[in-house]
């Protein structure tokens, strides 16, 4: 029972976080009866078992991997905090690579049991719990800043050119 409360307490966070999705299932709760939690762990539910065994499982984990993030991207892009901004490049960097990564190893990852919803956690880790910035700085960063070394640019020269 500890464990279920952690749950609603996490989701409880996340609606808190995010108000346009607390607002978007208010008006549900209050027709279905049904709480806000609840609405969400029963989603979320069915979406993990959607993406183990349902048809269409790569195409909705590309959904959720692609929508949410570029939607806040949005939003970051019009706050005047960089913080922000710098988290969703980081992102979109590392959704990059992976995205690289996975179709010229998709003949392989094709035979992984409930690959697709491995690959939806994966991103639900990269987006929540700042996977993208560990990726990023672990891995992505020594690769780039090597690869500017050798074209002749240290990453401390270059600039962001001023827009027309």
């Amino acid at each position: 029972m500890a464990s279920l409360e952690k749950v609603k307490a996490g989701v409880d966070e996340f609606l808190k976080k995010y108000p346009f999705m607390d607002d978007a299932l208010t008006p549900i709760s209050q027709k279905t009866n049904v709480s806000k939690v609840n609405l969400v762990v029963g989603v979320g539910i069915f979406t993990a078992v959607w993406l183990a065994i349902g048809y269409g499982s790569p195409f909705l984990c590309d959904f959720i991997g692609f929508v949410f993030p570029a939607y806040l991207s949005f939003k970051a892009v019009e706050t005047p905090d960089t913080r922000d901004d710098t988290q969703w490049l980081t992102y979109w960097i590392v959704y990059s690579y992976f995205g690289i990564l996975e179709f010229f190893s998709d003949y392989l990852l094709f035979w992984i049991p409930f690959y697709s919803l491995i690959k939806c956690c994966f991103l639900v880790w990269l987006v929540h719990y700042q996977g993208a910035s560990l990726i990023y700085s672990s891995f992505i960063r020594t690769h780039l800043n090597e690869l500017n070394k050798l074209d002749g640019y240290d990453v401390v020269e270059l600039r962001v050119l001023p827009s027309c």
